[in-house]
């Protein structure tokens, strides 16, 4: 008998992957899917036993994708050795690190940038979201000897290759020029500063590698959804106006809703059974945060944006051991951003109907571009 994940292609996911994944979660809750060549678990309380159970569901894959793209990173590894990478590279990312920077330099940044907006019309991706994502990564790390725009296409180039599923060669070729050229570039600059961390070169490099695929890509496309969402949602827009407390609501349940970065990928190490499933040994498994943050027994109308939801915290930004070391300086970056541009541009507006704007993506979810006018 044909399942529905035999008919589900990449290419429809990376269009639009809600509708798949709601006919999953209502009737093929965990799915092979043989254009990816992954199980996809697709429920709010299974994603979550995948990412609780690292007995049962191992991010040290073999293959692994991750470190095949990265090198060996700790998003590739379990226990000791992912505690070691991990700890290693926390303080560069905490509040007491960076909360000055959030506070300080942050809004002088967003104004630089919000000045230098051409009256007729800006690409947001280019003019204001990426190279605000980008310097909270260098700032952080002290990454001063390439431009924002260059450390930005590297950033792409690296994310092409995380996000090449169908193993298109000319994606893997773009994936190994970005690395070649931002290891050279990290290697110079970031190394010597981190060098306290007891990592070697190496290790540090392919990390600082993972922190550009979630830390400039999820914080870049955040602050794009979210002005576009407020724009579309001219009500929520004006409650956020009314409540500065609204601001982050706004931001937080659009991590929800469009989650930038959609799997954490696993391998099972023994047969498993979820939800009914027995997915076998050695499985490469896509915990789908996409899915579980529209769960439908998760959330209340889940499909729908809303600025005053309470129902508790999304998966966003992972869970468990794994949760993304860089969590707090993403959300608040993009909190800052979002809220700093419509307080110094009231009168800025889509340059067209929001439903033109193209939104692309499948692992890496976020708008191709955003053009907007004041």
């Amino acid at each position: 008998m044909a399942t529905i994940g035999e008919f589900i292609t990449l290419a429809e996911l990376e269009f639009d992957p809600y509708p798949a994944l709601a006919r999953l979660r209502s009737d093929e809750p965990v799915s092979y899917v043989p254009d990816l060549g992954m199980w996809l678990v697709t429920r709010w309380d299974d994603v979550q036993h995948v990412h609780d159970r690292s007995d049962l569901f191992t991010s040290a894959t073999e293959p692994s994708w991750l470190n095949t793209v990265l090198g060996t990173n700790m998003l590739g590894s379990d226990g000791a050795e992912h505690r070691r990478l991990k700890d290693a590279l926390q303080p560069s990312f905490t509040p007491t690190a960076t909360g000055r920077w959030v506070a300080e330099q942050l809004p002088q940044i967003c104004d630089e940038l919000i000045d230098a907006f051409d009256p007729a019309g800006t690409d947001l991706m280019t003019a204001y979201a990426e190279p605000i994502a980008v310097r909270a990564l260098q700032d952080s790390l002290s990454w001063d000897n390439a431009s924002w725009q260059q450390i930005g296409e590297w950033t792409r180039g690296v994310c092409t290759g995380l996000a090449n599923f169908a193993n298109d060669p000319e994606a893997a070729r773009v994936a190994a020029h970005a690395n070649a050229e931002s290891g050279a570039s990290i290697m110079e600059r970031v190394v010597p500063h981190l060098a306290f961390t007891g990592l070697t070169p190496d290790e540090i490099v392919n990390n600082v590698r993972l922190c550009m695929s979630g830390g400039i890509n999820e914080p870049r496309d955040g602050i794009a959804l979210a002005v576009w969402a407020l724009s579309s949602h001219p009500e929520a827009l004006a409650d956020c106006r009314v409540d500065d407390a609204l601001w982050r609501n706004a931001c937080e349940e659009l991590f929800r809703w469009i989650s930038p970065v959609a799997t954490s990928t696993r391998q099972t190490t023994t047969d498993v059974e979820v939800a009914g499933t027995v997915i076998p040994a050695g499985a490469l498994v896509a915990a789908m945060i996409s899915s579980a943050n529209r769960d439908e027994q998760r959330w209340t109308h889940p499909d729908r944006y809303d600025v005053h939801r309470k129902e508790g915290p999304h998966l966003a930004f992972s869970t468990g051991a794994h949760v993304c070391l860089g969590a707090w300086l993403g959300r608040s970056t993009v909190r800052v951003a979002v809220q700093r541009l419509f307080q110094r541009c009231p009168g800025l507006r889509l340059a067209g109907d929001p439903a033109s704007v193209e939104i692309r993506g499948f692992e890496f979810r976020g708008p191709v571009r955003l053009d907007v006018t004041s």
